[in-house]
């Protein structure tokens, strides 16, 4: 036991300049990854606000109550961020095997994380409504929109931007407003006055 703790000393002072840049290489390379994880984790928009979930907003029995038992769910996913912004969807249908005929019930919500995330909600809904085909639809959410060309209702409540559409799911040019604003008024809280 003593033979090798006496060769390991000597090893040691033979190649003590190896070892020190081999130490220091070591040293460095942990630097370098801690700055380059502080950079990442500071270069990430931070959530400040949790993101809705669609089918926490359109939930199966809303749904039933508006296409009836046989009600499928058919499209969800939970937010996904980009930016300062996260993403959501969630679908219904009401389960008829014609798929022509089908009803769909469908909601895509934008969250703004944080504040940033919220201003950009609120430029790109102003921004994006379309002059033409659109109805302007009173005591939904903060602003709201019924797009006729593709049959969807924009509505921006809060932090978010909120987008359904209700009627066939082959033509959804023929969804109206008044039923999409029905689906609407299920998911989004009516306003005191």
């Amino acid at each position: 036991m003593n033979e090798h703790v006496e060769t390991t000393k000597a090893y040691i002072k033979t190649h003590k300049t190896e070892l020190a840049i081999g130490v220091s290489i070591v040293l460095g390379l942990i630097v370098l990854l801690a700055v380059i994880g502080m950079v990442i984790y500071n270069s990430t928009p931070k959530v400040v606000y949790q993101p809705a979930k669609a089918c926490e907003l359109l939930t199966m029995n809303e749904a039933k109550d508006l296409m009836g038992d046989t009600t499928l769910n058919s499209n969800s996913r939970d937010p996904v961020q980009n930016g300062n912004i996260a993403t959501s969807n969630c679908g219904y249908t009401d389960g008829n095997p014609q798929t022509e005929d089908m009803i769909v019930a469908a909601i895509i919500v934008r969250s703004g994380i944080n504040d940033k995330g919220v201003e950009q909600n609120k430029t790109e809904f102003s921004a994006g409504r379309p002059t033409e085909n659109v109805e302007i639809v009173k005591d939904l959410g903060d602003d709201a929109y019924f797009n006729a060309r593709n049959g969807q209702l924009n509505v921006r409540d809060g932090k978010n931007w909120i987008i359904l559409s209700y009627g066939l799911g082959s033509a959804s040019t023929s969804n109206t407003a008044e039923q999409t604003i029905e689906l609407a008024r299920k998911v989004i809280p009516q306003k005191s006055v």
